[in-house]
């Protein structure tokens, strides 16, 4: 057997030298939280298991399949640097949740909190000629103090599932110049053709960073700037009669970067691309490169057979892309999971338009705000070179603010994470909290579900009275469209949850929300009764369906677990390719 995800990981930024850690590690459970105390980081795992990794604990593919794990578990495994990887070398984990600490023959060198954004570390002083001890400890929890997204805690909801525990995407390292190319971003202005890129550091550095756009193999645009003691760099181009990116036609230009760092001569080369594309809010109306964009969603919870958060091989994110796109669908809303880069990258080259989302915890508390916060930050700054993402999302439903409209504490945190991703990237909307209770963002969405009264007249009441219930009590309190003071004239309208239709059997714990048809026929009359009420309501500018699969209790894929289409695809297609309206009623105001 070959290792497992043996793809490059980080698509938007490309090295030539790397070592992938995918594979066999040995793993223990320390359920006495002894490891420490024992000094396994220096002396070894004393009764090990084996575990594939990057696989998590839960699943199938780790050969644990532990559902209800230790909190605090270990990872070991040997490690030998090539002869000439010299100077610095740092450890890569695409993501690993929640607590993580990592040793390197018994010296720790360094750790991080939050199960979505990669971890990066420094090894090089730890490490020895030969043969390395590389040991991981991880802790979790149950509890909804830290953000846990769709992942049971204490209390397990109708729409929670199992959880994920540990390593879960791919663990590399590779030799880095002293201060190195971390991160990219851009933005483009059609009218101008005006291209802003930037380059981020690992450090201040007193360099030289240039930066070369191809497309086809064909030079398009060179510059270089001086870095001037900065950490990051900018660089301003017109392209003109450029490309276009957008689900239509993907258009992908080649980047290339070179870093010379003045004071040692080092240098540091890497590969990405990027998309000429422009999303904007204008006059009301959602827009993709200057034209009016109704978005056509999939709720997509991103777990997978075998793997469960970790796709089995690259070519099942391929496949789920292509799926949705199979579907008459535009857009993915990553819901409650930072995805991994490779899905994105499959979205860039395929044209699907993406909605990333940052789970959610659901206790309110500082270490909420500071674990969130600075899990948000960070990956805010891995995903934002990506052009198929189109919106961020940092709160859904409420979930871990559920006393805004009382408690102002809460709603000055929806307020402060909104500003700030708008201060880290200005150029996608931000929905402060997807579903109800707005009070910051750009775009006012709306979750309803399936109800004998009709989309239009519903979504009519609320654009007249803001701040009137979209649903019954949902976690103990009425929650309404928009918070008392929040300003939502001209806001573009996205009906951001709805569907939710069941079909099929697992256990008698089955959900959707609503009564479950019993006949394929009746399947897809429901789902045809929802998307009229849909294409019948003209304030809409786009919908989210609940979802792409089944996952465990939940029944309300368009597709089973295994991916198997409920219904044909093309009928599946010739529903949803009727929605969309060249016409739209705006917020009041708009």
């Amino acid at each position: 057997m070959g290792v497992p995800r043996p793809e490059y990981p980080r698509p938007t930024l490309v090295r030539d030298q790397w070592l992938n850690l995918n594979g066999p590690w040995l793993f223990e459970m320390d359920a006495e939280d002894q490891g420490l105390r024992s000094a396994w980081f220096s002396t070894g795992l004393p009764k090990p298991s084996p575990i594939v990794v990057p696989y998590p604990v839960e699943s199938e593919a780790s050969g644990i399949q532990q559902l209800v794990p230790a909190d605090v578990v270990w990872y070991q495994r040997e490690l030998e640097i090539p002869v000439d990887w010299q100077d610095r070398v740092v450890l890569r984990i695409g993501a690993c949740d929640h607590w993580t600490r990592v040793f390197v023959n018994g010296q720790e060198v360094g750790q991080h909190r939050g199960g979505y954004a990669p971890i990066a570390l420094d090894i090089a002083h730890a490490l020895k000629p030969g043969v390395n001890r590389l040991v991981i400890r991880v802790q979790d929890s149950l509890s909804w103090t830290q953000p846990r997204g769709k992942q049971a805690g204490t209390t397990r909801w109708p729409i929670d599932y199992d959880s994920v525990t540990g390593i879960w995407q791919t663990v590399w390292v590779e030799p880095l110049p002293t201060v190195s190319i971390e991160s990219t971003s851009f933005d483009y202005c059609c009218v101008s053709g005006e291209l802003t890129y930037r380059v981020y550091f690992s450090g201040q550095i007193d360099g030289e960073q240039t930066l070369e756009i191809s497309r086809n193999g064909v030079p398009v645009a060179k510059a270089s700037v001086e870095t001037g003691l900065r950490s990051e760099a900018r660089f301003k181009v017109v392209i003109e009669d450029g490309e276009l990116w957008s689900p239509a036609a993907p258009h992908l230009y080649d980047v290339s970067l070179k870093l010379v760092n003045h004071r040692t001569n080092e240098i540091d080369e890497v590969t990405s691309y990027l998309g000429l594309r422009e999303v904007s809010v204008d006059n009301g109306e959602l827009r993709l490169n200057g034209e009016r964009l109704f978005l056509k969603g999939i709720l997509d919870q991103g777990y997978f057979p075998g793997g469960w958060y970790t796709a089995m091989t690259d070519d099942d994110l391929r496949a789920d892309v292509e799926l949705t796109l199979a579907m008459g669908l535009n857009c993915a809303r990553k819901h409650q999971k930072a995805e991994d880069p490779r899905y994105l990258y499959w979205a860039d080259r395929l044209g699907l338009l993406v909605w990333a989302e940052m789970p959610s915890g659901k206790i309110f508390t500082t270490e909420l705000i500071e674990t969130l916060t600075g899990e948000w930050i960070e990956l805010i700054k891995r995903d934002r070179a990506h052009p198929s993402v189109i919106a961020w999302v940092p709160f859904n439903e409420s979930w871990g603010v559920w006393h805004q409209a009382e408690r102002p504490e809460q709603r000055a945190f929806v307020e402060g994470v909104v500003g700030i991703t708008k201060a880290l990237d200005s150029s996608r909307p931000v929905v402060g909290n997807d579903g109800w209770e707005f009070s910051a963002g750009d775009l006012w969405t709306l979750h309803l579900y399936f109800e004998n009264r009709d989309v239009a007249t519903r979504l009519a009441e609320l654009i007249e009275q803001p701040d009137s219930s979209v649903t019954d009590e949902y976690g103990g309190l009425k929650r309404v469209g928009a918070l008392p003071g929040a300003n939502i004239e001209g806001l573009p309208i996205l009906l951001t949850e709805c569907g939710g239709v069941g079909f099929g059997h697992y256990s008698e714990e089955d959900f959707s929300y609503g009564e479950i048809p019993q006949t394929e026929q009746a399947f897809e009359t429901q789902i045809r009764e929802i998307a009229a009420m849909i294409g019948a309501a003209p304030q809409l500018q786009g919908f989210v369906w609940t979802q792409l699969t089944d996952i465990q209790q939940e029944i309300n894929g368009l597709l089973y677990f295994d991916r198997r289409p409920k219904l044909p695809l093309a009928t599946l297609r010739e529903i949803f390719d009727q929605l969309g309206h060249e016409n739209a009623v705006f917020a009041k105001g708009g």
